[in-house]
């Protein structure tokens, strides 16, 4: 456990210091949204308030870590010995891994229900599994920085979008954007690289003349977390699909009204232009209908109230013509009356 430059007694304060350092900073992103933003303590719930800073610390977190232990992926002592090579930098930062988890899953019980969190919780169960392997038994260490890597470099624009949610700017093209953004990268980095990390860990197990618990044991880990990433995979492109067609449905509402005359569909349905029958009486246009703005015009029997459009002409060229056409009116009216 551990090594001659970072034995078990570093990696432990560590871990205790990473666990005090992201719970310190979830309380700075409390006392900080307090002073700040007005709106904090005014609009959002308890609970909307606890996401907030926790995912503030969440992504604050994955940032840093992806950041360093990406410049890891490269070093030849992991690279030449994928099974048993370690460093001091792969202590360091599974420590800190460690501890970030310790924390995050404390306050997940703490603050949130079990029911709401059951997933996320397995996951953290399965992150610190793997990072016991890493940390505490020397093994497995590049293949847990490509977990560390790709999956930690989504989580940042997955907490930007979790924020901007819950300061009510989940609608808009800047969201839309970043969520397409961020279920691409999903898809490259937590479905594609990783299970090609995964599958590379299982060809040299299964090469191995004799293939010890921990193989196994790391790659059961690797497994399942692929498998959980499959399962927000789809949960994702559902969500994508559903908010496409809720985006369709609010940009044409009257698609299921294909059969109503596009005349009617723009005053507001059938009623918007009622016939008046002057087969019996004669049709007068009121003063009242002129006063609203509405002309007359007569198709054989029926006299149909439409709206009267305005010119360029200005005030006298309508007014010509809402006379001429009162004229026409009352004279086709006066000859169905005498028939």
């Amino acid at each position: 456990m551990g090594s001659a430059t970072f034995p078990l007694s570093r990696i432990h304060r560590v871990a205790a210091a990473s666990c005090v350092v992201w719970s310190l900073v979830s309380l700075v992103v409390h006392l900080a949204s307090l002073a700040l933003w007005p709106g904090y303590s005014k609009t959002l719930r308890p609970t909307e308030r606890r996401q907030w800073c926790n995912k503030i610390a969440c992504g604050l977190h994955a940032a840093v870590l992806a950041y360093n232990q990406a410049w890891n992926l490269f070093d030849p002592v992991l690279n030449a010995d994928p099974l048993h090579g370690v460093t001091d930098s792969h202590f360091l930062w599974g420590s800190v891994l460690l501890g970030y988890l310790v924390y995050d899953t404390l306050f997940s019980l703490a603050f949130f229900k079990l029911s709401s969190g059951a997933v996320m919780l397995g996951h953290h169960l399965v992150g610190i599994a793997g990072c016991v392997i890493g940390v505490y038994f020397n093994k497995l260490a590049l293949f847990g920085l490509a977990i560390e890597v790709f999956f930690e470099s989504c989580n940042p624009l997955l907490h930007v979008l979790g924020c901007m949610r819950i300061a009510g700017r989940g609608q808009g093209r800047l969201h839309e954007s970043l969520s397409k953004l961020f279920l691409a990268q999903f898809f490259l980095f937590r479905v594609v690289v990783s299970n090609a990390y995964f599958f590379k860990l299982l060809g040299i197990v299964l090469r191995l003349e004799q293939q010890p618990w921990w193989a196994w044991a790391g790659a059961a880990v690797f497994a399942s977390l692929n498998l959980l990433n499959a399962f927000w995979l789809a949960k994702l492109v559902l969500m994508a699909a559903t908010g496409k067609q809720l985006h369709r449905s609010r940009a044409n509402p009257c698609a299921s009204a294909a059969a109503t005359p596009p005349h009617q569909s723009a005053a507001g349905g059938g009623a918007a232009a009622a016939p008046l029958a002057a087969a019996a009486q004669p049709a007068t246009v009121t003063q009242h209908q002129q006063q609203q703005g509405t002309s007359s015009s007569a198709a054989g029997d029926t006299v149909v109230l439409q709206p009267r459009h305005r010119t360029a002409a200005g005030g006298k060229l309508e007014s010509k013509r809402a006379a001429a056409q009162q004229v026409a009116l009352t004279a086709h009216a006066g000859a169905v009356a005498t028939q």
